[in-house]
């Protein structure tokens, strides 16, 4: 199902001066026109923010040469001009959808009640370092030799500076590392990944094509934000550079 989402301003845009600054009311709503509350809409010129309350409106000061940022966990996060609302009164986002682990189902019996007994009478897994009664390690733990602050600190350096240069000279340390980090940080990588994905860079700029294709390789040699970056912050420079690659077009 695609959301609509339906901005209703309450002011003449273009009749507004680039420094001029007015309050855009709207209203967010889904395909079928329902409020779509709890929906965090950002204006990343000044920082201003606002929520949309349960009948989906919002209230937001901005200017007409400002950007807003609408994010809801159900659909995909979206960029758009102050200015273009005064073409149209609306955007179309797209909805998010959220992969869901394989999950298994079992027969305890016919009835609730066989099901809350056999639930109430299992034992808790445990692993084996549990079973054996030892701690539980720490989930944010790094191994120290995969450590890349540690391997590359000073104090190694003076305390074990032959296994200094061997963890950092050697192919398969460094290798091993670069393994440890790329798995540790996918989730953030594939995220990071989908924000910079071609259907995503084109909703946000409206351009396709071959078009698309050159803005993409100027976005992708410039961008200095990675997977370490909030959404936000990637939101906003791919915006800054979506506004240097129209200046450069320009005659």
């Amino acid at each position: 199902m695609t959301g609509v989402l339906i901005i209703a301003a309450q002011v003449d845009l273009a009749g507004q001066s680039g420094d001029s600054i007015f309050f855009l009311t709207g209203f967010v709503y889904d395909s079928l026109f329902h409020p779509v509350p709890a929906s965090h809409v950002i204006n990343i010129n000044s920082g201003a923010g606002d929520v949309t309350d349960n009948l989906g409106i919002f209230q937001l000061p901005v200017t007409i040469l400002d950007t807003l940022y609408f994010r809801n966990i159900t659909y995909r996060d979206t960029l758009v001009p102050a200015a273009s609302f005064s073409k149209k009164k609306y955007i179309r986002i797209r909805e998010k959808y959220h992969p869901i682990q394989e999950a298994r189902v079992f027969e305890w019996g016919s009835t609730y009640q066989d099901f809350r007994e056999a639930i109430i009478h299992m034992p808790n897994a445990q692993s084996l370092g549990e079973s054996l009664g030892l701690p539980r390690q720490d989930p944010d733990y790094i191994p120290y030799n995969l450590d890349e602050q540690k391997i590359k600190s000073v104090g190694f350096l003076i305390n074990s500076p032959v296994s200094f240069l061997y963890h950092n000279l050697s192919r398969k340390e460094r290798s091993a590392r670069k393994l440890f980090r790329i798995k540790r940080n996918r989730k953030k990588q594939e995220a990071y990944e989908e924000i910079l994905s071609r259907s995503n860079i084109a909703s946000i700029t409206g351009i396709s094509g071959t078009e698309l294709d050159r803005f993409l390789h100027f976005l992708n040699e410039r961008i200095q934000c990675d997977y370490r970056c909030t959404e936000l912050e990637v939101y906003t420079e791919i915006h800054s550079l979506w506004e240097l690659y129209q200046k450069q077009q320009l005659p």
